[in-house]
């Protein structure tokens, strides 16, 4: 697709190529008669027209045209931002008619006016004749408007076509004079022929007539009634010549445009026609094409129409196809993941019996725990009892052991007292030793005295050697009792001694009893725990022993449902055939209809 600007461009040469090729012939016919409408006889007329009307058709026909096509092309031909889709075709399809309109009857009137003020200023013609001149245009110009018309519309399809193309679900739905329709466009191309025939025929004669009265006044003014019927039969023999040879262009003009016209209508309804047949015929043989025609009229509302069928229907095999591709896609996936699903199928059905056998063992694993947990609960609570036995035995022993401490504290006190008193006897014994040892000198010095006395004292000296045995009696006695005293003493030293060990063991087994009682208890805290720890497990376990019971019930239902799926999945794998069965039918009903 060309550019904007050179779409305009060849837009603009075709049309004043069409509009010259379509003017150049009718042009001297109109200038003729116009000429004759104005006043002027057939020679003059010939002369007018050869020599005043070519400057006029170089102007009126390629200058005023090349500038009206450029602003109606350039107008209807450029892409604008803020068209919506079939904007621009709308424009495109009235760009012919407004063309029309802008050029050959612009044209033919500027031109035709310009033509009749040239030939009045010529001719000293006044301004009835010049309306009648700018008539006769006017009339070529409405007349010579609708082929050129059509042409320009045949012209511009590939353009109309390909911006169809571009937008296919734009439908234009147009109306007014440039969007001609065929119910009115027809009529009004008979009647304007006739219509424009009547007017250039009635014009002609009242042109004629009123040239004829005018030169019969003048002609009786000027030789009386003597020749009047002579030159009323002159007269009269050349206004029919000259309406004659008039009317006779009239005639061929009025009927070979219009007839020219509904030519170019007839083959433009052919056409259109032949391209709506061209499109059923390719959708009968399974080819899906647009019809290449688009126009304002009945048929280009069929063509449109037939445009909006074809498109959905060339959306409905693509989408068809593409069904058909997934269809078949999905069944080969389908069959896959079956093949797949039956084989994991397979093995979860093997699984599932090793795992019905494995419930089996750990049901069986599980009552012996339970049981084994009953067993260890009664051991506990045993250790409980043997626990609290064993606290209320440390308590006594703990209670004699006190006793015992407080006992040695008693002998230590009483050992400490026999030491005192031990102390004391010998403190005596050492007094009557010295009283012994003092009775021993003074026997002694008795015996020495009764010996000296002789016989006065052998008496008193047997006395004095008694006292003096006695005394070392006394002396042998305490130093019996001092034996003793020291054996003694000894003796209450090594009791003190092993009494004060005797309590460091007591005290030692009575802390060694306070911690046996504290571990005892800690003991039988954790002997509690144990038991509650033991009665949890035992109720766990046995729940654990139901759950597993449900777990066995639930596999070997899973056994009966995996093996009804795998009766499934044999019935599913035909279903999947006949799915991919189904996909390939509906591919190659697909393919029988290709958009052209």
């Amino acid at each position: 697709m060309v550019g904007d600007g050179e779409a305009v461009s060849a837009f603009v040469k075709q049309g004043v190529w069409l509009f010259l090729r379509w003017m150049s012939l009718p042009a001297f016919i109109a200038g003729y008669l116009v000429s004759v409408a104005m006043g002027l006889g057939g020679t003059q007329a010939t002369q007018v027209v050869l020599t005043v009307l070519p400057p006029i058709i170089l102007v009126f026909g390629a200058g005023f045209p090349l500038l009206s096509l450029w602003w109606v092309g350039r107008h209807a031909l450029a892409r604008r931002l803020g068209d919506a889709p079939g904007q621009r075709l709308e424009r495109l399809m009235r760009l012919p008619w407004r063309a029309a309109a802008a050029t050959t009857a612009g044209a033919w009137v500027v031109g035709g006016f310009t033509f009749s003020v040239i030939v009045a200023s010529l001719h000293q013609k006044d301004a009835f004749q010049v309306v009648m001149g700018c008539s006769v245009a006017a009339c070529f110009g409405v007349l010579l408007a609708l082929p050129y018309a059509l042409s320009l519309e045949q012209r511009l399809l590939p353009y109309v076509l390909a911006e169809q193309q571009r937008f296919p679900e734009a439908a234009p739905r147009g109306g007014g004079p440039f969007w001609p329709r065929q119910r009115w466009f027809l009529p009004l191309t008979s009647v304007t022929s006739l219509v424009l025939t009547l007017l250039l025929s009635g014009g002609m004669l009242g042109v004629k007539l009123r040239v004829a009265r005018a030169m019969l006044e003048e002609h009786l003014r000027a030789l009386g009634a003597q020749d009047a019927v002579g030159q009323l039969d002159a007269l009269g023999h050349e206004l029919l010549r000259e309406f004659a040879f008039a009317l006779a262009w009239i005639c061929a003009v009025m009927l070979v445009i219009p007839a020219l016209t509904l030519w170019m209508m007839a083959r433009r309804q052919a056409k259109g026609a032949g391209a709506v047949r061209e499109a059923i015929e390719s959708l009968a043989a399974g080819r899906v094409t647009a019809p290449a025609w688009v126009s304002t009229d009945e048929l280009g509302d069929l063509a449109s129409g037939m445009r909006a069928v074809l498109l959905k229907l060339s959306a409905l095999p693509r989408s068809l196809h593409t069904a058909a591709h997934r269809l078949g896609e999905a069944g080969r996936q389908l069959g896959l993941a079956q093949v797949e699903q039956q084989g994991s199928l397979s093995k979860q059905a093997v699984a599932l019996q090793e795992a019905r056998a494995t419930s089996d063992e750990i049901q069986h694993t599980s009552r012996l725990a339970a049981d084994r947990a009953e067993a260890v609960l009664q051991v506990a609570q045993r250790a409980e009892a043997q626990g609290l036995q064993g606290e209320r035995s440390v308590e006594e022993s703990l209670a004699g052991l006190v006793a015992i401490q407080e006992a040695m504290d008693g002998i230590q006190a009483r050992l400490a007292a026999l030491t005192e008193s031990a102390s004391r006897i010998g403190d005596i014994t050492a007094s009557v030793k010295d009283l012994a040892d003092q009775s021993n000198v003074l026997a002694l010095n008795a015996a020495i005295e009764a010996a000296r006395a002789g016989d006065v004292g052998r008496s008193f000296s047997v006395v004095a050697r008694e006292m003096r045995g006695l005394a070392n009696q006394s002396v042998q006695a305490t130093d019996r009792i001092r034996s003793v005293l020291d054996d003694l003493r000894q003796g209450i030293r090594a009791a003190s001694l092993m009494g004060e060990q005797g309590g460091q063991q007591v005290a030692s087994g009575l802390d060694g009893v306070r911690t046996s009682g504290a571990s005892l208890r800690e003991l039988l805290a954790m002997s509690r725990e144990s038991a509650g720890a033991a009665r949890q497990i035992a109720a766990a376990v046995t729940q654990q022993n139901a759950g597993f019971t449900q777990v066995f019930t639930a596999v070997t239902d899973l056994s009966r449902i995996m093996e009804a799926t795998l009766q499934r999945a044999e019935t599913t794998r035909g279903s999947t055939q006949t799915l991919q069965d189904v996909s390939r039918e509906v591919d190659e009903l697909a393919r029988q209809f290709q958009a052209g």
